[in-house]
């Protein structure tokens, strides 16, 4: 959409230069004439161009299979809609998705939506992309409370809830003065709430007898060898909340692996591995979050604030449980 400006600049500048009596080079090596027909033809190439919406996307990592399903629906979608995306992978680290959102407002994007690596770490790329006139759309966890102003349009789900759920189920199945290991990662506030929903879930349910041994998992690739540690730490916990359903996985195959198979483990996601290993009797149970309904708000949200056209300030997926009871309802092979 910003294509015609710049055709339209380019032909004020070679108009300008005929106006001062300049005269072409007509040697061998000398660049082509630029006539009135070529600038009539540039103008109306970028013409035709203005009605596709440029979107960037600033992932917080490609590496989890829930981000990289939301990218690919996101990209289908894009196209499928006759919009243009550059994708950028942050890689889970928040100072290089502050430069790549700079990068995407240098290339003239109309759209920026932006899923934090960081919540807390976007202020300032924030407001390079708002200076310059783009719409952001935050996607899954919500940016600091001090940079939400600058926000067009919010795309989440009620994790909290969601967390709140899940923290329902294990004050009926969990036993007396039991531990629970919470296998957290805070610096996404869309993960936080959710062990937050817990602890206020079993608190209700007069659970206060239930210990919870947490760990921040600063390291994603450390699933493994945290869960290891917990349950050498902690012989006796019988239950994990794990942030995601991947990191739900690794947990239950550590836990096989030292002889706690019976050990209840919830993961957050609904991914097709999850559902898997439910209807397998491995995990117990998955908060389902689904990255395709995700996606698709997020695009057409970003699709029309681009228009001009009026979106709602929050949009929110919905969130519910798949356990060992209802994985028969449920396809296998997708992603809910």
């Amino acid at each position: 959409m910003k294509k015609l400006v710049a055709a339209l600049l380019v032909g004020t500048m070679c108009f300008g230069l005929v106006g001062c009596g300049q005269t072409a080079d007509t040697s061998a090596d000398a660049p082509a004439e630029t006539t009135t027909e070529d600038v009539t033809d540039a103008a109306d190439e970028a013409a035709a161009d203005d009605g596709e919406v440029f979107i960037g996307l600033a992932m917080h990592n490609q590496t989890e299979t829930w981000a990289v399903q939301f990218a690919d629906t996101f990209k289908e979608e894009a196209e499928a809609a006759g919009a243009k995306v550059a994708v950028t992978d942050a890689n889970s680290t928040p100072a290089n998705q502050v430069s790549q959102i700079e990068d995407l407002v240098a290339q003239g994007i109309d759209v920026l939506v932006v899923l934090p690596a960081d919540y807390t770490a976007l202020g300032n790329a924030l407001k390079v992309a708002k200076d310059a006139g783009v719409k952001i759309v935050n996607a899954d966890s919500k940016v600091d409370e001090a940079d939400q102003d600058m926000v067009d349009c919010f795309v989440t789900a009620d994790c909290y809830t969601a967390g709140y759920t899940a923290g329902e189920y294990l004050a009926e199945k969990l036993e007396k003065d039991a531990t629970l290991g919470a296998l957290n990662y805070s610096q996404l506030s869309v993960i936080a709430d959710r062990f937050t929903g817990m602890r206020d879930a079993l608190k209700d349910k007069g659970r206060d007898d239930v210990t919870i041994v947490e760990k921040d998992c600063t390291d994603l690739s450390a699933i493994a060898s945290y869960t290891e540690d917990m349950l050498i730490g902690n012989p006796e916990i019988s239950a994990f909340l794990c942030l995601n359903d991947n990191t739900a996985l690794t947990c239950y195959g550590t836990c096989a692996q030292m002889n706690k198979a019976d050990c209840i483990v919830i993961g957050f996601d609904g991914s097709p591995a999850g559902k898997q290993s439910i209807a397998d009797g491995q995990m117990t149970g998955t908060m389902v979050y689904s990255p395709v309904d995700l996606a698709k708000i997020s695009l057409d949200a970003g699709i029309k604030l681009a228009k001009g056209e009026t979106v709602d300030k929050e949009a929110q997926v919905e969130m519910w449980m798949i356990n060992s009871d209802n994985i028969k309802d449920y396809d296998l092979e997708s992603w809910d």
